[in-house]
């Protein structure tokens, strides 16, 4: 607009009025939108640690490789991709997990699988969940030790070629928007077990401790298919799985790894003993207190979460008790590949804890009575669970301080879950 000689003071002075008014308006715009920008950029500082998209989009077998089964008939493998829906982000970090099953059964889309692959993806990583060959031939002549180590040698074979293939991905023009640099495996019981040797068995000095020839079956790289293409990775997912021997970490010192193991596990041990199979003792396996321990020699970055007096993986099934285990599982997962991933440690989500500090729990062991106290606020319920996620006792109430009855509890441990208003609390109890 054009403003002739004619105009007056007092024109002039509402112009002036105006263009103050104007910036204090875009003061408060810059000040609003430094505040939207803040929250956006506090909201992204979560992403990796909660969750941070309300949907995934999964793609379903998707062949990644073939090979030959332990009877020798031709197999196709397949993998699920999970990834956050409509996330815009680039160079994502990549999750290959293997499902349990002890190498003779199991499924990429079993439900703890299903569980852990949607909740990961729902913070950001893209996961795959990847079919492996299974099986193990009782009448080949060879013992059970031989079977079993040629089965978890099949597994790894194909684990690092479905990383083959991601990579391959990343080369044809990268539709999944992967990092090649934060590729991690591992996955649950046998999973974890496949993830463990995928890492760390890649010698042939190392494979010369096997009683197999390797080389009958693909040798370090497997012939499942995606050659030429990398398969290492940068860490280790191991959910209640084992080594057969931990001296084979010792010279893969920049691999991390983050273990989660029940010391009341009967099927892999928590720390070094006979894997059994229908009764009869396999071979020796080293659990994940025995890896932990093994690479805190080594210099190993590692981390260890013990479900005390849990059995094997407590975090799979429908109970309440599991679906806790599962919470605490993906919690502390999230963490380690959280400060992994971004450099940075959290500090917006409590490490997960098996017992609250503000809670004291006594005697324990127990014979008859337990007392429960609470420091901060009152407590509104208590549970009392068997290992196998069964509910036995329940208090409800509005009380600092509980006596509670167990003298009809047969001697054992038990896991109790006691609410207050603004966190559960679990605690292991032993009654004598």
């Amino acid at each position: 607009m054009y403003v002739g000689k004619a105009t007056t003071f007092r024109f002039l002075e509402k112009i002036a009025i105006f263009d103050t008014n104007i910036l204090f308006m875009m003061h408060k715009k810059i000040s609003l939108i430094c505040f939207l920008i803040g929250l956006n950029l506090a909201a992204f500082a979560q992403r990796y640690l909660e969750k941070s998209f309300d949907s995934v989009v999964v793609y379903q077998d998707i062949p990644y490789g073939f090979n030959y089964n332990f009877r020798g008939d031709s197999t196709q493998l397949y993998m699920d991709i999970y990834v956050p829906h409509n996330d815009t982000a680039t160079n994502r970090p990549l999750l290959a997990l293997a499902h349990g099953g002890s190498f003779v059964q199991g499924n990429k889309r079993s439900g703890d699988m299903l569980i852990i692959c949607k909740r990961l993806a729902e913070m950001g990583y893209v996961v795959i969940s990847f079919q492996y060959r299974l099986g193990i031939d009782i009448g080949s002549g060879k013992t059970l030790e031989q079977e079993f180590q040629q089965a978890v040698w099949r597994g790894a074979q194909d684990g690092r070629a479905a990383i083959r293939f991601m990579h391959k991905t990343i080369d044809s023009g990268d539709s999944f928007k992967i990092n090649p640099n934060q590729i991690y495996t591992g996955g649950v019981s046998a999973g974890g077990v496949l993830g463990l040797q995928l890492a760390f068995l890649d010698k042939p000095t190392e494979l010369s401790t096997l009683s197999i020839d390797t080389n009958v079956i693909g040798g370090i790289e497997g012939n499942s298919g995606n050659p030429g293409y990398p398969w290492k990775v940068k860490g280790v997912i191991n959910l209640c799985g084992a080594m057969g021997n931990v001296s084979w970490m010792s010279d893969n010192k920049d691999v991390s790894i983050c273990n989660m193991h029940g010391n009341g596990d009967l099927t892999v041990p928590y720390k070094t003993d006979y894997f059994k199979f229908f009764g009869a003792n396999v071979a020796l396996l080293q659990g994940s207190f025995s890896v932990d321990s093994a690479a805190a020699e080594f210099g190993i970055d590692s981390r260890l979460y013990t479900f005390y007096g849990a059995p094997h993986v407590p975090f799979v099934g429908l109970t309440e008790a599991n679906q806790l285990y599962m919470d605490t599982t993906i919690n502390y997962v999230a963490r380690y590949l959280y400060k992994n991933v971004t450099g940075n440690i959290p500090n917006a989500l409590a490490e997960p804890k098996l017992a609250g500090k503000s809670v004291s729990l006594y005697p324990n062991p127990a014979k008859e009575w337990i007392k429960i106290e609470s420091e901060e606020e009152a407590i509104s319920s208590v549970d009392v669970y068997s290992l196998n996620g069964q509910k036995l006792q329940q208090w409800i109430g509005s009380d600092r301080n509980i006596t509670l009855n167990v003298n009809q509890l047969p001697n054992g441990l038990y896991i109790l879950k006691i609410e207050t208003g603004k966190q559960s609390i679990f605690k292991k109890l032993r009654i004598d």
